[in-house]
Order: structure tokens, then sequence, then C-alpha cells
């Protein structure tokens, strides 16, 4: 439903601050003026009459925007009454009306011919405010090794919604996310957002934009639940060794598991260093697994197709010479263990 004109506007006290507040936040949401008016429920000639400044926006709209994108309503204005705004302009237009022409009613006809004539003459050549109505466009990059790990790093702890991306991550992994983020740059051109969550102790890293919402679904990976749609990794990765290689390393940097596991056997303690993969998706799970052993690294996958485990110490070492890791958090598990191995188990 289109929003209602009556509604409460905002005048502010200073020009071009309306068209600034619709703008930052068109382009925080990487969105086209089509895209936008309906993301907002209006028309899009209202919107596009909002960022020229020739009627004030909404109130209801404005707080809308503000909640989509926690860009702030800009400060120094007031909201007006406009169901009274209207009457009392209505009665004024009115008498004036009746005052020069003797009535109130419109020549409809006259009125629609007028307006063609407008419009044949100059308003199809009017441009759209700059900016407005254009895709923010990103980076289009070429399929990589690059491109691979940011996949899988999707697959982990990245989601794919109808208008940004994201990925979420421990704030304890702070070297991490800034690799995240250096990646994101560097295939995409673009610069992410970072979102401390105020009620966990998680980051997420989210990019708005609309054609990369679209890139990320042409290369296999889905919109959505990845649970419910059972996601595994594109096969443009798995027919490439290289790119196997990189989407595993991102897949377990976040979303896998380092450990050590350590037992007493007749007084004896024995510890081992495992690697641990978890998935509710099957085909990821198995994908993970044959990926893993086509590269030589035992790997033992349970019954149910959800648990991938790399359990002996000798495909520990493989692990980390074939695939290695870009999450520091798992780099200090891996070196603590290397130097004492029968040290104390460690957490993922």
């Amino acid at each position: 439903m289109l929003e209602s004109s009556i509604n409460n506007r905002i005048k502010f006290n200073k020009k071009g601050v309306q068209r600034k507040f619709i703008l930052e936040a068109k382009d925080f949401l990487g969105m086209n003026g089509r895209e936008f008016a309906e993301k907002l429920k209006i028309s899009q000639r209202t919107l596009t009459a909002w960022a020229h400044e020739k009627i004030k926006i909404s109130f209801v709209v404005a707080q809308r925007i503000s909640k989509l994108t926690h860009i702030q309503i800009p400060k120094n204005h007031r909201v007006i009454n406009w169901r009274a705004h209207l009457q009392k302009a209505g009665k004024i237009g009115g008498r004036n009306r009746f005052i020069k022409y003797g009535s109130v009613a419109t020549d409809e006809m006259y009125r629609k011919s007028k307006w063609k004539e407008w419009w044949k003459i100059t308003g199809q050549y009017k441009k759209t405010a700059p900016g407005f109505q254009t895709l923010i466009k990103i980076k289009i990059p070429r399929k990589s090794i690059l491109l691979a790990e940011f996949v899988g790093i999707m697959l982990g702890d990245g989601g794919v919604n109808p208008y940004h991306i994201s990925v979420t991550l421990s704030v304890e992994e702070k070297e991490y996310i800034l690799y995240v983020d250096s990646v994101i740059r560097k295939l995409f051109g673009v610069i992410p957002k970072i979102h401390k969550h105020k009620h966990a102790k998680a980051v997420s890293i989210f990019v708005n934009r609309k054609q990369l919402v679209n890139f990320c679904q042409e290369i296999g990976l889905v919109k959505g639940n990845k649970v419910k749609q059972q996601v595994d990794i594109p096969k443009w990765i798995k027919e490439n060794k290289k790119f196997s290689i990189a989407c595993i390393r991102g897949l377990i940097d976040t979303d896998g598991c380092f450990y050590t596991n350590s037992y007493h056997i007749n007084g004896k303690k024995y510890s081992y260093f495992k690697i641990a993969f978890i998935s509710a998706s099957k085909p990821l799970a198995d994908s993970v697994a044959d990926t893993l052993i086509n590269l030589g690294i035992n790997a033992r996958i349970d019954r149910k197709h959800r648990d991938v485990r790399i359990v002996d110490n000798q495909s520990v070492h493989k692990y980390m010479n074939k695939i290695s890791s870009h999450n520091k958090k798992h780099l200090l598990k891996i070196n603590k263990w290397r130097v004492a191995p029968n040290g104390k188990a460690t957490v993922c």
C-alpha cells in the first residue's frame, strides 16, 4: 500500500538536508530509485520529489529510512501536522481562486491538455536528480583463488539477503575481521560496514549493494536460509583444485574448530590435535570431506553426514601444509600445539 499523502511531514531548517538524507540512505542500501521506493512502499515519483525537495518528506517514511539504514534523521527540524496544513492551504487556495475566477472547480479536460503539452515540450526531457536513479555498481571480479575463499567464508559464517551480504564473526577475531574486510575491498571495490552487536560478542561485516547480492547468486551462493536450501560448494570451485583449497580454507576459518583432545590411559596422557567442521547441510559436509580426502588428508564424516573431522596428527600437518589458515585464532592454537603437544586442551 502506498504511503498516504496526509502523514505528518518534516520541515528541515536548511536547504539540502532532506535531499542528503535520502541519497545517503539510498547509497547505503545500494539501490536505485525504483528499488528504494518499493522498499519504502511509496511511489517512485514521490521519492523523486522528496529528493528534489519539491515537497517535504513524510515523518513516517523518514523513520522507516532511519530504521532500515541506522542513519539518524538529521536534527534541527520540526514536524508539521500535514492534515491541518492541507486544510488551511485548501481554504486559502479556494478563497483566492474564487476571488480570481469566480469558481473553485477545475476544468479537468483543460488541465490534462496543459499537462500533456508540458510533458511533450519539457517534462520528458528533464533529468533526474544526479546519482538518484543510477544503481551503485561494484567491481565484478573474475573467478580466482581469492573469490573462491570468499565463497568459503560466505558458506561458513556469511549470509546473502535481498539487499545486502554479511559475515558474522566473534569480536575476539580482530585480525580476521580486518582480513575479511580486505578481501571484500579487493574483490568488489567497496568499503564494508562493520557493526558490533549490542547483545552478543559478535561483529557483522556487511555490504549494502543489490548488485553484489545478484553477483553472489550468480557464482553459486544462495539468498536466505542456507540449511533449508542445503547449500553446497559451487561446481566451478569443485572443478579446480586451487579454488577448492581456498574455499575449504574460507569455510573452516569461519565455521571450523581447532582443538586438542586429551586422554589418560593407564596413567599415561595422550593428546591429539583435531580439526572439526560441522554443518547441517549434508551436501556441504560431504563436499568438504571429499575435498580433504582428495588432497590426501585423512578426514572422517559421521553417518548423518554432518560432522567432518581430521583426527590424526599427520593429517593435521597435511592440512596446514596444503590449506593453512588466515585466521589468527586457529594459527595460535596450531602453534601452541606444535610447541607443547601434550598441553591443555584448547577451546573452539
